[in-house]
């Protein structure tokens, strides 16, 4: 029982499209979003899947990696499996203490980055709710312009003589 949590913390090696093994933990930054870019390539089925299995994994042991691996495939994982939200409240939880550095820098991170996509989102609201505003006021210069135009019409056809 003890050489699987050692196991977790000795360095593995990654290889890359390049062919460049490179060294890393099982916790860092580096291996989840090796990780990641396997995974958000799965079909939708079974990212859901792959969804239950980190949340059942953060379940029988919420610690910092567990925490993380779920976190960030629901801050940015594809929309089949997207919750920022939920990404978000596990961020926040993350004890800092436990957390190696690399683990607080990719949380920090997602946190930043849900952070300025809820703002582009309602930067977006905000902008299409003053279009629309635009739009209303358009149509109703328009429709202005249009009674103007016809009361025109009809004060010269009164001035032209018969």
């Amino acid at each position: 029982m003890m050489i699987l949590p050692l196991a977790a913390c000795q360095q593995m090696a990654l290889q890359h499209d390049e062919g460049v093994p490179v060294s890393v933990r099982v916790d860092d930054a580096a291996y989840w979003l090796e990780e990641w870019h396997r995974v958000i390539a799965l079909p939708d089925e079974q990212l859901k899947q792959t969804l239950e299995a980190r949340k059942q994994e953060f379940e029988r042991a919420a610690n910092p990696r567990t925490r993380l691996r779920l976190a960030l495939l629901l801050a940015e994982g594809p929309k089949a499996v997207r919750n920022q939200s939920e990404a978000l409240k596990l961020l926040k939880g993350l004890d800092t203490s436990k957390a190696s550095d690399s683990a607080q820098a990719l949380a920090a991170l997602l946190v930043q980055i849900i952070g300025e996509q809820y703002w582009s989102g309602d930067k977006i609201s905000e902008i299409r709710a003053k279009l629309k505003q635009s739009e209303a006021r358009v149509e109703e210069l328009e429709r202005q312009l249009q009674e103007l135009t016809t009361i025109e019409q009809n004060i010269q056809q009164r001035e032209t003589p018969n």
